[in-house]
């Protein structure tokens, strides 16, 4: 593999992850803003979709190698756009996020599951 068909491999793959996972935050954080939601979510994901397989297609043809360097630029991205578009709300890997607690962190005075007093 030349370093060109590397580097477009992931481009190309970092494209596609950018436009299907920005289109999926976009969809989702508009939905309950439209009349039909239910119908926005299906169009949406068959857009998003079918740009995701005409892009895995084109990799793919082009062999396995930049197959799988497109699908880790796809990965990239969604890492990436989380970072971005969701500040904080990422843990470190292990850790707990912010304000949940394991079950056995509950102290006596903490309200039971379920919010019944």
């Amino acid at each position: 593999m030349t370093p060109l068909v590397v580097v477009g491999a992931i481009a190309l793959g970092l494209l596609l992850g950018a436009a299907y996972f920005a289109g999926l935050w976009w969809t989702v954080t508009r939905v309950d803003r439209w009349r039909r939601p239910g119908r926005a979510l299906a169009i949406s994901f068959v857009l998003r979709a079918a740009l995701l397989l005409a892009g895995v297609y084109l990799l793919a043809r082009a062999g396995i190698g930049p197959l799988a360097l497109g699908l880790l630029g796809m990965l990239l991205a969604r890492v990436a756009l989380s970072l971005v578009l969701l500040p904080g709300t990422r843990a470190a890997p292990g850790s707990r996020s912010a304000g949940a607690a394991a079950p056995s962190e509950h102290r006596a005075t903490d309200a039971p599951p379920g919010g019944a007093a």
